[in-house]
């Protein structure tokens, strides 16, 4: 098996033993979760039950899924983090005049898919500790610097052999 399919193996093992209602529920939880925290930064249980047009107690169990696999919170139980946060990361992530902070660059790339609008992205290579820039649309890179930039992923329920 490739590493590729191999990491998306890992990620629907995720799914397993869910109907396809509480799937299609999480997917669609997740993606409203990144937009509202893109749109009013913090948000409640209650203002996501709204906004995904869920009785309370569904979005209750939707987010409890969801923070089975990351989400962020503070004292109150507001939802401050959702791959989208607005507690602060070395992954800047500024769109519609709104400055937040992605959890890791790989989710610098998808995040303006899910909200629907182009965003500037700031952080500093790992490697080199050089800035790197990207102007990111919805649909494709329209910038970056510098002109030649890589992304790594680890996958770590992979082996190195087969990695290699």
């Amino acid at each position: 098996m490739s590493a590729l399919e191999e990491a998306k193996k890992a990620w629907a093992s995720g799914y397993s033993g869910l109907s396809q209602a509480e799937v299609d529920d999480r997917v669609r939880g997740f993606g409203a979760l990144v937009r509202l925290i893109a749109e009013e930064g913090v948000v409640t249980p209650t203002r996501f039950a709204e906004y995904i047009g869920l009785d309370i107690s569904r979005a209750e169990k939707v987010l409890a899924e969801l923070g089975t696999v990351g989400m962020q919170t503070d004292d109150a139980g507001q939802i401050v983090g959702a791959a989208l946060t607005t507690r602060e990361t070395p992954h800047k992530v500024s769109a519609a005049g709104k400055h937040l902070y992605a959890w890791c660059a790989l989710d610098t790339l998808f995040i303006p898919g899910l909200v629907g609008q182009t965003a500037d992205i700031e952080s500093i290579c790992p490697a080199s500790a050089e800035p790197v820039q990207l102007r990111i649309a919805p649909d494709r890179i329209e910038s970056h610097e510098p002109a030649d930039i890589w992304l790594s992923v680890f996958l770590p329920r992979l082996t190195s052999r087969e990695l290699g």
